[in-house]
């Protein structure tokens, strides 16, 4: 069947959002409270005690996994499309569950990334010497990773000498 004529349009390849869940997290067992996730985190956050670069360093301000375990379930749709041979009512009744998953994962997708970035911004603002304009400024430049721009914007500003509370 031709990709365009499939229903979803992932942006990730199948094979790489495999491997990134592989290496990254375990495959979590059914829990009913929060039935839509399929994946836990194999390296715990470490607490709000610890010093900021090494929570940075940890991946705890990290790019959240809902955005692609919402893609894994567009490509699982996409293969029941295939499977039900575009029969509309057929694909319709096997992908209502995955339907509710998907809006699900892409909730928890805003809402992390809103609080992650949040996070970020006042980790910046309390541990370096940077005002909260000078931050939003700065972090439209592109950079490699996160943890070198913490280092630039250390060796920049300079730190405050605290430890978050």
């Amino acid at each position: 069947m031709d990709v365009n004529t499939l229903p979803w349009k992932p942006t990730l390849e199948l094979g790489w959002l495999e491997r990134f869940f592989r290496k990254n997290y375990y495959k979590k067992p059914y829990d009913r409270f929060m039935w839509w996730r399929s994946y836990t985190p194999k390296f715990k956050p470490l607490s709000n005690k610890s010093p900021f670069r090494d929570r940075i360093a940890n991946g705890d301000y990290d790019i959240a996994p809902y955005r692609f375990e919402a893609m894994l379930v567009e490509h699982r749709m996409n293969q029941k499309w295939i499977e039900c041979k575009g029969y509309e009512d057929t694909y319709r009744e096997a992908t209502q569950v995955d339907k509710a998953r998907r809006t699900r994962l892409l909730e928890d997708y805003d809402k992390e990334e809103t609080k992650r970035l949040q996070d970020l911004r006042k980790g910046f603002i309390l541990n370096l010497k940077i005002t909260g304009e000078q931050y939003d400024k700065e972090v439209l430049r592109p950079n490699k990773n996160l943890l070198s721009f913490y280092d630039k914007m250390e060796k920049k500003y300079g730190t405050r000498g605290i430890l978050p509370k």
